[in-house]
């Protein structure tokens, strides 16, 4: 996104964390956030990753973001010049929160459209609290606030209010809705009582409260066992979210252990909170009482074999099944965009992989006056790509709403 690293790392080195959040918020609305939850590709690229000493560039922007907190910044709204122009941002997650508040700092007046209680959007209801504190976000969402934004909750667009009103209201609309649709499943059993979506599940419970747990009365969704099915962050966060509410959980995946797409230290702690890893298996079926409850999970061993392409592959072990114990399934595969919105803009182009269509160029969508980035537009991805493409349209609506050609890398 632009941050300058080494700037910000020198003013922590010299004791200026107040500076180095002044540094990092140039370019990044959310550093509290992003010191907690994001995939750090700038510690990827770090010049001494080669020698497995790479920078901990995530843990010093949570170290900023936590101990810089003096500048207040209703003093940046007072150098920002009003230009008289509006823009409508529907969806609060992190690319419409970036896109606010850049097209805030250029002079736009800026309202935001939740559909749920709380702004936030995924970073609020599909993250777990252990992991990104409701107060970390509730901070930097005030402070995008602080700079004119305005946020509207419980308003659903299309319903609470048309897109034919924001077109007419608004100089352009940005659509920032999300990838928070499942997918389909496709297993024997998946219609069961007790088979859910991590999406629909960490929403549930994000909405209960249940960092309050046991404090909190939950509604009775999970049975004792609960067996998760994925192996990316949200798998790990919902088993990790499933012991902290008193149940045993297991994630299943056909993959090597090793191979599990999350920070170490995020498995290492589910390992030692009590997630167990079942690798290289692969769900068959969820087996049935006769309530059509889940009563367990067949599944199948996995192990490698090489094509004739010479490529490695896996396939079933002969007669490895076995039955894992389980009185809830959870998928956790990568959900689609939601296309919710295609009933209120039949307009609206979509792809053939069932993402909104842009212009690469300049995320304009196949409607006047209405731009979309994010993982409606990409599907899902790193919280740092969303941020970054809600950035490049806020630049891309500034220069359509100022009649400027926009500028490209390389042109």
């Amino acid at each position: 996104m632009g941050i300058d690293i080494p700037g910000f790392i020198r003013l922590l080195r010299e004791g200026d964390a107040v500076g180095a959040l002044g540094r990092i918020k140039e370019q990044n609305i959310l550093p509290g956030v992003c010191g907690r939850v994001c995939l750090a590709p700038c510690e990827t690229a770090c010049v001494f990753n080669d020698d497995d000493a790479a920078i901990g560039i995530r843990a010093l922007e949570r170290f900023a973001a936590d101990n810089g907190r003096t500048r207040h910044p209703a003093k940046e709204l007072s150098t920002i010049t009003k230009n008289g122009k509006k823009i409508a941002v529907v969806g609060s997650g992190p690319s419409g929160l970036a896109a606010a508040a850049d097209l805030a700092r250029k002079g736009y007046a800026v309202t935001v459209f939740e559909a749920l209680p709380k702004a936030g959007g995924i970073l609020r209801y599909g993250i777990p609290e252990f992991r990104l504190p409701s107060r970390v976000l509730d901070t930097e969402i005030n402070d995008i606030v602080a700079l004119g934004v305005t946020i509207q909750t419980n308003i659903i667009v299309g319903q609470s209010i048309t897109f034919e009103e924001l077109t007419n209201d608004y100089q352009a609309v940005f659509l920032a809705v999300g990838a928070g649709s499942p997918r389909p499943a496709s297993i024997v059993g998946d219609h069961l009582i007790g088979v859910y979506y991590v999406q629909e599940l960490l929403m549930r419970v994000n909405i209960w409260q249940a960092q309050n747990y046991p404090k909190t009365s939950l509604p009775a969704l999970l049975g004792k066992t609960v067996a998760i099915i994925g192996c990316g962050h949200a798998a790990v966060d919902c088993a990790r979210m499933v012991v902290r509410l008193g149940k045993k959980a297991s994630i299943i995946f056909p993959g090597l252990e090793e191979d599990v797409a999350i920070y170490l230290s995020e498995k290492k702690n589910a390992v030692e909170e009590g997630v167990k890893f079942e690798s290289l298996v692969q769900p068959v079926q969820i087996l049935s009482t006769a309530e059509h409850r889940v009563q367990g999970l067949k599944c199948e061993r996995l192990d490698f074999i090489e094509n004739a392409q010479g490529r490695c592959g896996v396939k079933a072990v002969p007669g490895s099944e076995f039955i894992l114990e389980a009185d809830t399934v959870i998928f956790a595969e990568n959900p689609r965009p939601n296309d919710a919105i295609k009933r209120f803009l039949p307009g609206l182009r979509w792809t053939d992989e069932g993402t909104v269509w842009v212009d690469p160029q300049t995320g304009k969508t196949s409607l006047e006056k209405v731009f979309a980035a994010g993982n409606v537009v990409t599907g899902t991805g790193p919280l740092v790509d969303a941020m970054a493409v809600g950035k490049h349209a806020a630049q891309a609506m500034d220069h359509f709403l100022s009649e400027q050609p926009l500028m490209v890398d390389g042109g």
